[in-house]
């Protein structure tokens, strides 16, 4: 394969790697950009790739598993850090003076 058939290949698999780094940091509106050139770049792509292809395709594929397992690892920090502002919000109520009731029906007429 030659180096003209091989390059779009190689920028997928670079782009892929990109978004892996901008994932691990919290990048998220820059990994939104970035997939959409990616999709530009995939679109120019022939449906078959040539042979040559596959080293850069497989390094693409599994990037994009540990893109996959990054951001289940966000999303899993996310949802126990609002785990803990639902417990520190319940505390706090608690300590909070009580309510006055008041009646839901008015007794004048």
């Amino acid at each position: 394969m030659s180096g003209s058939e091989a390059a779009p290949y190689e920028m997928l698999a670079r782009s892929v790697e990109r978004e892996l780094e901008l994932v691990g940091e919290g990048r998220f509106r820059e990994v939104a950009q970035l997939q959409s050139e990616r999709a530009a770049l995939i679109a120019t792509l022939p449906d078959v790739p040539p042979a040559g292809a596959r080293a850069a395709l497989q390094r693409a594929a599994l990037m994009s598993k540990r893109v996959e397992i990054e951001i289940l690892r966000y999303r899993e920090a996310l949802l126990l850090e609002l785990a803990y502002v639902a417990r520190v919000g319940r505390a706090a109520r608690g300590y909070a003076p009580p309510r006055e009731s008041r009646p839901h029906v008015r007794a004048t007429a």
